[in-house]
C-alpha cells in the first residue's frame, strides 16, 4: 500500500509540474516581484543566525530525520551550478525543528550551500517572523521554511515552504482526500524526492539573480 501511495504522489507531482510550466511557480518569488509587505532588515537578521552545524546540534523534534537527511548526498551538478552563481550570495533560512517541510528541505540546502561555498545562517520562526509574514504561501500563511537569497546584504529572491510541484498538489488536494492520507502522501513524496526539487528551484533563483 505504501508503494502505491508513493507512486500516486510521484505521478501527481510530475503532472502538477507540467501544469506549472504555464503559470508562475507557487513557492518562489523572483527579485522583480517585491514582497507584499516590508520585512525587517534581512541582513541584520542574518547576523543573528546560527551556523547550520549549530542549528543541527540543537534540534530536538524529529531529530533522527534531521540527522538522516543531513547525511544524504546532493547532486554534484547542482553544487557546481550553485557555486558558479554563488558569488556574494548568502542564504537566510527561517525554520523550526518540528516543521515537516523544513526537515525534508533545509538539511539538503545546508549541504548544497556548504559544498558550493555559499554562506548560510539559520534563525527560528520567532526571530524571522517579520520575514515570514512578508513572504506568505499562496494561500496566505506565514510558514517555515522561508529562505531568502541575499546579495550584498539585500534580498534578491525568496523560496517558501515546499517545492512548487508538491505545493500545487497539496493545496489542490485540500478537501479531496482525508487529512491523514494527504499528509502520508506528502511525506512519501519527500522521501522519494530527497530534496531534489527544492534545491533545483533555489539554484535556479540563484542563477537568475547572479550579477544583480
Amino acid at each position: 500500500m505504501q508503494e502505491s501511495v508513493g507512486f500516486e504522489v510521484r505521478i501527481g507531482a510530475r503532472l502538477a509540474a507540467l501544469v506549472l510550466l504555464a503559470m508562475p511557480a507557487l513557492s518562489v518569488v523572483a527579485a522583480d516581484e517585491p514582497a507584499p509587505a516590508a520585512a525587517a532588515d534581512p541582513a541584520a537578521i542574518y547576523t543573528r543566525g546560527v551556523s547550520w552545524d549549530a542549528y543541527l546540534a540543537g534540534t530536538r523534534a524529529q531529530r533522527e530525520t534531521w540527522l538522516t537527511n543531513a547525511g544524504r548526498a546532493v547532486s554534484p551538478g547542482l553544487v557546481e551550478r550553485f557555486r558558479r552563481a554563488g558569488d556574494d550570495l548568502q542564504l537566510l533560512v527561517i525554520t523550526a525543528d518540528w516543521c515537516g517541510d523544513s526537515v525534508h528541505s533545509v538539511p539538503y540546502l545546508a549541504t548544497l550551500a556548504e559544498r558550493a561555498g555559499v554562506g548560510l545562517r539559520v534563525v527560528d520562526f520567532r526571530t524571522g517572523k517579520a520575514v515570514m509574514e512578508a513572504h506568505r504561501t499562496p494561500d496566505g500563511r506565514a510558514s517555515t521554511p522561508t529562505v531568502l537569497l541575499l546579495r550584498d546584504g539585500k534580498e534578491v529572491a525568496s523560496w517558501v515552504e515546499r517545492p512548487a510541484a508538491l505545493q500545487w498538489w497539496f493545496l489542490g488536494s485540500s478537501g479531496q482526500i482525508g487529512d491523514d492520507e494527504r499528509l502520508e502522501r506528502k511525506m512519501s513524496w519527500y522521501d522519494w524526492n530527497r530534496g531534489s526539487d527544492a534545491l533545483t528551484e533555489i539554484v535556479v533563483l540563484a542563477e537568475q539573480t547572479a550579477g544583480k
